[in-house]
């Protein structure tokens, strides 16, 4: 992602948008080793994967927590935002100088919460294909970039296209990543940055309690009640087979 970081929010707004829990596990930014689905550092291992120009190869089923591919064969950030980018202006509700905000708001974002942009980005994709105006998704409950179960997010469809302000691209970025609090505790609730903490980095399981709220089975990431090739369908983004919106079930209904 471009290395322009977005305008802040208000102290007194992110207070509002984010509230995270205080009884939710921290996360722990201090994880230095190299285990192989550690992603609490996103300088550990970069991308060094060569970059596919189209998506020729079929996406692998990655369905066991030891099936998740290491940090060594994920694509580079660039790689992931080049093919990413290009889907996200390609719908008539969008415009690239928002494209370019919600890259650098995801890129800023997960840098100050200290995980790897990669893992935000793909989950941002498989969510919404990066689009600020996201058709509303379960029935009519999640909203925004990261779809989070919160009604009054910050949406963009009040604004023009190309005219979405980047305060409330943050918002939503910052939804998804950080978390939010309520009466209720949907999947979305504790954010991308409480479950990767949670789940000690494992990026397979974390995405897994990302998407339904839970992990039900730490071993078999297909065993679910949401999307049960998830974690397998983020591993293919991670690794270039899923390239930009490009949506599939990566592993049969098991």
């Amino acid at each position: 992602m471009p290395g322009i970081f977005p305008c802040l929010l208000s102290s007194a707004l992110l207070t509002s948008v984010l509230a995270v829990p205080l009884d939710f596990p921290a996360f722990d930014t201090s994880q230095t080793g190299t285990n192989k689905r550690q992603a609490t550092d996103p300088a550990i291992i970069p991308g060094t994967v060569e970059c596919p120009t189209t998506n020729t190869g079929t996406p692998q089923c990655y369905r066991y927590d030891t099936d998740f591919p290491p940090q060594s064969e994920w694509i580079s950030l660039d790689c992931l935002i080049s093919h990413g980018r290009a889907d996200m202006v390609t719908s008539s509700k969008d415009g690239p100088d928002e494209a370019d905000n919600v890259i650098s708001a995801v890129q800023s974002v997960a840098g100050q919460a200290g995980i790897d942009a990669r893992v935000a980005f793909a989950v941002m994709l498989q969510e919404s294909s990066g689009k600020v105006r996201p058709i509303v998704g379960d029935y009519g409950k999640s909203y925004g970039l990261f779809q989070v179960q919160l009604p009054g997010v910050p949406l963009c469809t009040d604004y023009p296209v190309d005219q979405c302000p980047m305060s409330v691209i943050t918002a939503q970025v910052e939804n998804g990543i950080y978390g939010h609090s309520g009466t209720s505790t949907p999947p979305q609730a504790p954010g991308l940055a409480y479950w990767l903490g949670a789940q000690g980095g494992d990026v397979g399981r974390a995405v897994r309690g990302y998407n339904t709220g839970s992990v039900p089975d730490p071993n078999d990431l297909t065993q679910a009640s949401g999307t049960r090739s998830y974690a397998s369908d983020i591993a293919n983004r991670l690794v270039g087979g899923l390239l930009g919106a490009q949506h599939m079930y990566t592993c049969p209904d098991f």
